[in-house]
């Protein structure tokens, strides 16, 4: 049996971020994972995979439009394997990188489904059924959350397909229905339509992403729609039918039709079954999650959680965050309370959409005294340069003092532009300030100071 300082029970964004950080602070750490390998639904399955395949669907749309710049290449052509391939190259060189940084820190990895057995004990039950028992000082609990199913309508894997299984789809199909329009959703919608399927997502609520400002989405709409993409909003599927072939869709009031494949995409949840709760005294909330405090303390002193298991952004970017925090918490520094207001969305389709803070549809639902000011892509010359003259920056922010409530930005590099408001928000930067900021010229981030200038009176450049 062994004596660790911390023990964490999931390699995640947050768990491995939490281990990381304890092992600097020099705690004893221990990191257990369940999974063949290290690195959470975010690395394998999830962030990192997604990613690299909406990049080769990126490239592939400016292919078709490469003689607009003045190449000539002749017919383009994509080999889907290849693109598979080089999308586990990338995971594989992460993964790698993972297992070097838990070596270059000192931290003992454990392989196998980790338990509580006590308030300071873990047990470890490897594939071959041999358990190992750990005993540590505090524990960390980020076990994150894996793929929600239907009760009655279930992915099988062949021709209905939950997000970890279209990963590794052998090609890309003519049609695909997406269930459920929600950051999923909408991203493989994007990369899907682009790659040449004829997409239609049928979301339950009235418009994709619900949690995005209504004026970003709908200026995303009409680029999707372009994208070979049909939107379906308040529509509740009622049944699937997978006949080896085709699957029959049934949406309610509307006639049965038949894709070649169906995506479901209807959220996530937390893992927190089976993982020894009970033993220790805890319990969960509703939606499985646990209640911790502002400094991700579970009821149980020395047992921490955070990430996907609490009831918080189920971002990776938050889980590190809480990860970081929590062990400085455990290695008995003082550490300052996370923003949420400063924690930024980001979703990855084409156009992309990023944000932060509230949007105008809650300040006008709260009844706050807020005003817009809004700058469109199209104008700058790097935007033009680089085919990306879709979309805008939003601000929405108080008129008085001119503090920034929500940022909402929908266009190209959008999840790259919102840290400069992430930063912002911390430290509690005006629109003015934003607007004093010298932003280098040619680049698409002028975009921010120009919104920013029509908070102030009024854009240059417009």
């Amino acid at each position: 049996m062994s004596n660790f300082d911390l023990v964490v029970i999931g390699s995640g964004p947050g768990g491995e971020v939490g281990a990381i950080k304890a092992a600097q602070l020099g705690l004893k750490v221990a990191l257990v994972e369940k999974a063949e390998h290290l690195g959470g639904t975010c690395l394998n399955w999830g962030c990192i995979p997604t990613k690299a395949l909406l990049h080769a669907a990126k490239t592939w749309e400016k292919l078709q439009h490469v003689e607009e710049l003045g190449f000539s290449i002749g017919k383009p052509s994509y080999d889907w394997k290849r693109i598979l391939e080089r999308k586990e190259k990338i995971v594989d060189q992460q993964r790698k990188g993972l297992r070097f940084l838990m070596k270059k820190n000192n931290i003992t990895v454990f392989e196998g489904h980790g338990r509580l057995e006590s308030k300071t004990q873990v047990s470890i039950t490897d594939k071959a059924g041999k358990v190992t028992k750990i005993d540590s000082k505090y524990i960390l609990l980020a076990t994150g959350s894996r793929v929600r199913e239907l009760p009655f309508a279930r992915s099988n894997g062949k021709n209905i397909l939950n997000s970890d299984h279209v990963l590794s789809i052998d090609h890309i199909p003519e049609s695909l229905a997406v269930i459920g329009g929600g950051v999923v959703g909408t991203e493989f919608a994007s990369l899907f339509g682009r790659m040449g399927s004829q997409v239609t997502i049928i979301e339950l609520g009235p418009q994709i992403l619900p949690t995005e400002d209504s004026e970003c989405v709908k200026e995303l709409e009409k680029t999707l729609k372009k994208q070979n993409i049909t939107i379906e909003t308040g529509s509740k599927l009622t049944g699937l039918a997978d006949d080896g072939k085709t699957v029959k869709v049934s949406v309610e009031g509307k006639a049965d039709r038949s894709f070649a494949k169906v995506l479901l995409s209807i959220g996530r949840e937390a893992v927190t079954d089976d993982i020894g709760l009970a033993k220790v005294g805890l319990s969960t909330e509703r939606g499985g999650f646990l209640k911790v405090d502002a400094d991700y303390r579970t009821s149980v002193p020395n047992i921490f959680a955070i990430g996907d298991i609490i009831p918080t952004p189920a971002l990776a970017h938050t889980a590190s965050a809480e990860a970081y925090h929590a062990a400085e918490v455990i290695a008995g520094h003082k550490a300052p309370a996370i923003n949420y207001s400063a924690n930024p969305s980001a979703i990855y389709c084409y156009p992309e959409i990023a944000s932060i803070g509230i949007s105008e549809d809650k300040a006008k639902a709260d009844k706050l005294d807020y005003k817009v000011a809004k700058f469109p892509f199209a104008p700058m010359a790097k935007a033009k340069i680089e085919d990306a003259t879709l979309g805008f920056v939003k601000i929405v922010f108080e008129p008085k003092y001119k503090e920034i409530l929500g940022v909402h930005i929908v266009g190209a590099t959008a999840t790259e532009m919102i840290a400069e408001f992430a930063l912002g928000k911390v430290l509690e930067t005006t629109v003015d300030e934003i607007g004093h900021t010298i932003h280098p010229h040619p680049t698409i981030s002028e975009t921010v100071m120009e919104a920013a200038h029509v908070a102030s009176g009024g854009a240059i450049h417009m």
